[in-house]
C-alpha cells in the first residue's frame, strides 16, 4: 500500500488548460494601499517594451504592427514610425533611438522631433539570429557605453548550433566588436542595471513540461563570461533531471540565480524604481512583469511584482499590480509586459493583450530620504509628504510600538522616542490611505 501511495503522489499533473481572455475592466485591478491605477493610453499592435525620450515623452514598441508609438500625454498617441520588423524594445542614446527588431538592432538618428514623427532613415547597425521559439530581442546601453542584446533559445531544451542563442551579446555603439557576454540564458527578455551597485540584473524563463513548480523563473545578476546553466541545469545549480540529454556535471560551474520566482509565470520586463513620488523605501526596488503561464495546472503570473532590492540584493517579493487573472473562471483580462518609472515618479506598465498603458501613482504618506532628525533629547522631527491629512487618523510607530505625537501636519511630524530604544529602529507612519517606513539609527 505504501508503494502505491508514493506512486500516486509522483504522477504528473493534469494537462494544463488554456487561460481564456475576458473583457478588461479597470475596477478589477488591484494595488497596495495608497496607490492608484488608471489607463494612460491605448496602443494598437501589442505594446511591448517602453522608454522615455530626452523630451520626456513615452515611446512604446508595438511589435504586432511594426510601429513605434509616442505618448506625449494621457490619452494622446502619435505613430512615430512604421514598417519595422517586429520591434520589441527601444532605448535612446542622446537624441538617437535604437530599436531591437527580430533580427538585429536599427538606429534612427535625431529621432526627437516637434511633432514626434521620426523621419530619419533607419540604419541597421548589427545583425543577430532571428526566429526560433523565442523571437523577441531586447537592447540596452550599459554604463560602459556598449550595446547589450539578448537572444532567446530556439527550443525548450536543446543544444544550440549558434552560441549567440540563449545568451547575451555585447557590441560597440556602432555595432562592431561582437562579444559573447554571458551564456546559459534560455530566454532573458528583460534586463537593467541596478542604480546602487551598477550590476546587470535580468529575468530568465525556465523551461516547460517539468511540472507545475519546475523549473523556477529566475532573476540573474549577469557577469561577463559566466554560464547560467540552460539547458542542463535549473534553479540553484541543480541538474535538469527532466531532460535526458542534460550534462549534469556542468552545474557546479554555473552561476546561481540572484532570486527564484514561481515557475511558468513568464517574467518579461525588469526595471528599477528611481522616481521621487513613491515612498523612499521603494527606491532601487525592481519591478518585474509576469506575462502569465500556459504550462501550469493552476495558472500563475499575469501581474506586476515588486522585488525588494534597495540594498543591492534581492530580499523579497510582493504583488504590485494584479487582478488581471481570475482563477475561478480561468480567464485573464491582460498580460503585463514592461513596467518603468517615469519623470513624474509614477510607474507606467504596458499590456500587449489589450493594448493598454497603465499609470500607477502614489497618494499615501512619504518619508523624505534622511528625513528623520533629532531635535532635542528624545524628541525627533520627521519630514515628508502627505503625512497627516487628518491628524485624528494618523499614527507613528517605532518597531511596532505607538509613539507619542507632539505635532502632526502634512509635511512634518514631531514625536517622542522612548529613551531605551537604541540601534536600528524602524519608524512607521500610517494615515487613512497607507503607511511608509524608514530606519532611524540611534546610538
Amino acid at each position: 500500500m505504501r508503494v502505491l501511495v508514493i506512486f500516486a503522489f509522483c504522477l504528473p499533473p493534469a494537462f494544463p488548460q488554456a487561460v481564456a481572455s475576458r473583457p478588461f475592466r479597470l475596477d478589477e485591478l488591484k494595488t497596495p494601499p495608497g496607490y492608484g491605477v488608471g489607463v494612460h493610453a491605448t496602443v494598437g499592435g501589442g505594446p511591448r517594451h517602453m522608454t522615455f525620450g530626452p523630451n520626456g515623452v513615452l515611446y512604446v514598441a508595438a511589435r504586432g504592427n511594426g510601429s513605434i508609438v509616442a505618448i506625449p500625454e494621457r490619452g494622446r498617441t502619435v505613430v512615430a514610425l512604421r514598417g519595422l520588423n517586429g520591434p520589441h524594445s527601444l532605448v535612446f542614446r542622446d537624441r538617437d533611438l535604437y530599436v531591437a527588431v527580430n533580427d538585429g538592432v536599427i538606429r534612427l538618428r535625431d529621432a526627437v522631433t516637434g511633432d514626434l514623427v521620426i523621419r530619419s532613415q533607419a540604419e541597421r547597425i548589427l545583425n543577430v539570429p532571428s526566429g526560433g521559439q523565442h523571437s523577441t530581442r531586447t537592447v540596452g546601453f550599459g554604463p560602459d557605453g556598449k550595446i547589450y542584446v539578448t537572444i532567446g533559445s530556439t527550443c525548450n531544451f536543446c543544444f544550440e548550433a549558434d552560441r549567440r542563442r540563449a545568451a547575451m551579446v555585447r557590441f560597440n555603439e556602432d555595432g562592431s566588436g561582437e562579444k559573447l557576454f554571458a551564456t546559459g540564458l534560455r530566454n532573458t527578455v528583460g534586463f537593467a542595471w541596478h542604480p546602487l551597485t551598477g550590476e546587470l540584473w535580468s529575468t530568465d524563463h525556465g523551461g516547460d513540461d517539468l511540472g507545475d513548480n519546475e523549473p523556477p523563473e529566475e532573476i540573474n545578476v549577469i557577469e561577463e563570461d559566466k554560464d547560467y546553466g540552460w539547458p542542463d541545469c535549473i534553479g540553484n545549480q541543480r541538474p535538469n533531471r527532466g531532460w535526458g540529454q542534460a550534462r549534469t556535471q556542468r552545474c557546479d560551474q554555473t552561476k546561481a540565480p540572484e532570486f527564484e520566482m514561481q515557475a511558468h509565470s513568464a517574467p518579461l520586463g525588469i526595471a528599477f524604481y528611481t522616481g521621487d513620488q513613491f515612498p523612499a523605501s521603494f527606491n532601487n526596488d525592481a519591478l518585474v512583469t509576469f506575462h502569465g503561464s500556459w504550462n501550469r495546472t493552476q495558472p500563475s503570473g499575469y501581474k506586476v511584482v515588486r522585488i525588494r532590492a534597495s540594498t543591492g540584493r534581492a530580499t523579497g517579493i510582493e504583488d504590485f499590480l494584479w487582478g488581471f487573472l481570475d482563477l475561478n473562471t480561468r480567464t485573464r483580462s491582460g498580460r503585463p509586459v514592461h513596467a518603468i518609472s517615469g519623470p513624474d515618479g509614477a510607474v507606467y506598465v504596458s499590456d500587449d493583450a489589450n493594448g493598454n498603458i497603465y499609470r500607477v501613482d502614489y497618494q499615501g504618506p512619504r518619508i523624505n530620504q534622511g528625513g528623520i532628525v533629532r531635535v532635542v533629547d528624545n524628541i525627533y522631527a520627521l519630514y515628508g509628504l502627505r503625512l497627516a491629512g487628518d491628524p485624528a487618523l494618523f499614527q507613528i510607530f517605532a518597531n511596532g510600538i505607538v509613539l507619542e505625537t507632539l505635532y502632526a501636519g502634512e509635511n512634518q511630524v514631531n514625536f517622542v522616542l522612548p529613551p531605551d530604544m537604541k540601534g536600528d529602529i524602524t519608524i512607521t507612519v500610517k494615515n487613512e490611505k497607507a503607511s511608509d517606513e524608514a530606519i532611524l539609527r540611534v546610538d
